[in-house]
């Protein structure tokens, strides 16, 4: 049976809507399912706890069951009685003819215990586009909804439903749904209940989507499962909206920041500072793609919300493909999870009917067998099994393909058959190749999200628009610092702490950064024993290199204890890393190549997705030599890489690298040398620096000799029992003995600065 098979007998069996749903009633008397059926939209109705200023509302009473006052806004599943509903009327000039509300006379005369009072509050009405202002962020915004998906259909569907049952029926029904939902229903206010007071409640107090639910679940329950199929069957695109939206808050209203660990996950919006992203503008097929080209605007574009990618702009067609770029750790999954969320709660993008998430490190995991589509998208989501209607020309939906630099499927765009059916049987990757070329559902939008390096996988020309995440603004660090905590007063206490240090500030528009300096600082300002002093900076790099590391092996190696040890190629991957950024610092650089890469013997997929240190990258006007370029995520971590390389090859091979290497033989000889060493050669060329060019690159290695940083690395890059490092106190009297000498302002503020990062590290970390 259809979705739309039952409206004849929906017209015959319904004498009036139920007067919970005043809304429904238009001026001709009776509105079936047939009329939700025409081509002309719904009219959008907004509904207020208060009626908006100058507004005209109405305010709905039921004496003897208040809390059905509700009703026609099930989907705020809240009963506000006490001050009732109030419904924003649009105006004659909008609508063509306002809606008056009568007494319901003969209704009236029929169910006396449904009585209501209407009452008019305000003197005049406003336009449609005062009362719901189409504002930034609330997404495609055509007004468009599927007429299944309403209200009025799914109660008048569930009315015939129930109608079919005799009275024993309808009493079972009513015993067994308070017994399963105690909690909602109490069965001496149901007992006496007709159909339509039952499914009024139901809807009332539970929403559309779960009084649906509800509703099939129990004539299930009392063995009436073909009119709980034909209800299923009728509803089906608003039934598995409801289980495709409580899958969603299953997977993703919660977040964990770092390693997950039972217990420590945080509801998104407690968390989420919308990050900025930019778009560079709409493809065409006769457009250059943006990866394969060096002039591809990547550093600039418009602005636009997350909510709003898919808006198109004025004079274009709709946006179907979006392709979304950002460096590692700009925080590119948790967007896409928040996107989902609102949609979930239904506070944008309302014009979409479904959004599916297709996690790119969980699509290999799908069978090699051949398999249509929907059995294909069943393996994520079992409730779209039977979901034919997706082939629908009026089935707006999102498909979701996240991380894609995780996908393992080899997206074939040029070989694979084009799949142009819902049943057509073809192999995982083909379907997936359709999909996003367009073949096959050419009406869904789909948003494919990756580091810089994996949008190569995706031609140009099945891109219909391409964005770039940046990193948080300083608005929303501030945000992010004060929302995380469940005390607002040290979420200001530790961003003012932050601010004190104008370098940590600036480095934690990256969200990982983010979470890494909000976490430490509130365990320490939770500790009586930590005095306020400025920030170091050392230390959160040093604990940001191991959280990356560690998530790479989860992701791309697994769990377990021997999975999470770091191999040899993981630490040497860091060493060269840094030996590289080294280089990149002394020759005053920020943009590293392929070739240089293979010549550090370093794995390119390593450089490029899953170190999380260092992304592609493209510049306007292109390079000066061949081969594709990179870089670090943020400056900083390049002179962070380098320090670290240097610290970590002195204390283990007792080598300089910044000494000639005639020296570094003689000083094999030593046992073990005195950090002065290094740090004596490392001061003076810096002071030398007509530039500044190795002020940060100096006051990370000094922050490295401080014991709490360097045993962060113990275990990791340092051995676990290594020796404590000799000569400490030299080196502090030997900084303090250039601070005194006559040198610059800005040479002395940063040598002040690199006694701040050994003094911090040492007392409190």
């Amino acid at each position: 049976m259809s979705d739309y098979d039952c409206d004849t007998e929906v017209e015959r069996m319904m004498e009036r809507p139920p007067s919970s749903y005043g809304s429904m009633r238009s001026d001709d008397g009776e509105e079936d399912i047939d009329d939700v059926q025409q081509d002309t939209p719904l009219p959008i109705v907004t509904v207020n706890r208060q009626p908006p200023s100058g507004t005209t509302g109405l305010r709905l009473y039921r004496p003897d069951s208040p809390e059905t006052g509700i009703t026609a806004v099930t989907q705020q599943q809240s009963s506000v009685h006490e001050e009732g509903v109030f419904f924003s009327q649009p105006s004659q000039q909008q609508m063509g003819v306002v809606r008056e509300v009568d007494d319901y006379e003969d209704y009236e005369a029929q169910r006396e215990r449904r009585r209501r009072r209407v009452e008019y509050r305000g003197t005049r009405q406003e336009p449609v586009q005062n009362l719901l202002p189409l504002r930034e962020g609330f997404g495609l915004q055509s007004g468009l909804v599927h007429p299944t998906l309403t209200l009025q259909f799914i109660f008048k569907a569930m009315q015939l439903s129930l109608s079919k049952l005799t009275a024993s029926e309808l009493l079972w029904f009513k015993r067994c749904l308070c017994n399963q939902y105690k909690q909602h229903f109490e069965f001496s206010q149901l007992e006496d209940s007709d159909v339509l007071d039952v499914v009024d409640r139901l809807l009332e107090r539970r929403g559309k989507g779960h009084g649906l639910h509800i509703t099939i679940r129990t004539l299930q329950d009392i063995n009436k499962r073909p009119l709980a199929d034909v209800l299923l069957e009728t509803c089906s695109r608003a039934e598995m909206q409801y289980e495709l939206k409580n899958s969603h808050k299953r997977r993703y209203y919660n977040l964990y920041e770092g390693t997950c660990r039972p217990g420590q996950q945080r509801f998104v919006s407690d968390v989420y500072a919308e990050p900025p992203v930019f778009f560079g503008g709409d493809w065409d097929i006769n457009t250059e793609h943006p990866f394969h080209t060096p002039n591809f605007p990547s550093a600039q574009g418009t602005p636009i919300r997350p909510s709003d990618i898919f808006q198109p702009r004025e004079g274009t067609t709709m946006v179907r493909t979006v392709l979304m770029t950002g460096v590692p750790g700009i925080g590119l999954t948790v967007g896409v999870q928040k996107f989902i969320m609102d949609w979930t709660d239904e506070l944008t993008n309302q014009d979409i009917q479904f959004v599916f998430s297709l996690p790119g490190r969980e699509l290999h995991l799908v069978k090699e067998t051949d398999q249509n589509f929907l059995e294909y998208l069943s393996s994520f989501y079992p409730e779209a099994k039977d979901a034919h209607f997706l082939a629908d020309q009026d089935t707006t939906m999102l498909f979701i393909i996240d991380a894609l630099e995780f996908c393992k499927q080899p997206l074939n765009f040029k070989n694979n058959p084009d799949v142009c059916d819902l049943t057509t049987q073809a192999p995982s990757d083909a379907l997936l190749t359709s999909l996003i070329k367009g073949t096959l559902l050419p009406h869904a939008h789909i948003w494919i999200t990756c580091h810089r390096a994996a949008a190569r996988k995706i031609p140009f020309q099945f891109v219909s628009r391409f964005a770039d995440m940046k990193g948080l603004a300083d608005p929303k660090k501030d945000e992010y610092f004060v929302k995380r905590t469940k005390e607002p007063e040290l979420g200001h206490r530790v961003l003012a702490h932050i601010k004190q240090s104008r370098d940590l500030y600036n480095i934690c528009q990256l969200p990982l950064l983010c979470w890494i300096v909000a976490y430490i600082y509130e365990r320490r300002f939770q500790s009586p024993d930590y005095t306020e002093h400025p920030p170091a900076l050392t230390t959160f790099y040093a604990q940001y290199i191991i959280v990356q590391t560690n998530r790479k092996i989860e992701r791309y190696v697994g769990t377990g204890l021997e999975a999470s040890r770091w191999t040899d190629r993981d630490k040497n991957y860091l060493l060269m890393m840094g030996k590289l950024a080294l280089k990149m610092v002394l020759e005053e650089r920020d943009v590293f190549y392929e070739d240089e890469v293979t010549a550090l013997e370093l794995h390119l997929e390593d450089v490029t997705d899953r170190g999380g240190i260092s992304t592609e990258v493209r510049r306007q006007g292109g390079y000066s030599r061949g081969g594709r370029g990179f870089s670090f995520v943020h400056y900083s971590m390049q002179e962070f890489m380098a320090a670290m390389y240097t610290y970590v090859t002195f204390r283990v091979k007792g080598k300089n690298p910044l000494e000639q290497p005639i020296r570094n033989k003689l000083a094999k000889l030593l046992n073990e040398r005195p950090v002065p060493d290094l740090y004596r050669l490392v001061v003076e060329r810096a002071l030398a620096s007509r530039n500044g060019h190795l002020d940060l690159f100096l006051r990370f290695l000094v922050g490295l000799l401080s014991p709490g940083t360097e045993a962060h690395l113990k275990g990791y890059l340092l051995p676990q029992y290594h020796p404590a490092p000799k000569g400490v106190d030299e080196v502090i009297k030997y900084i303090n003995k250039k601070i005194k000498e006559n040198i610059s302002p800005e040479r002395c503020r940063n040598l002040h600065l690199c006694l701040n990062e050994l003094e911090e590290g040492k007392n409190h970390i």
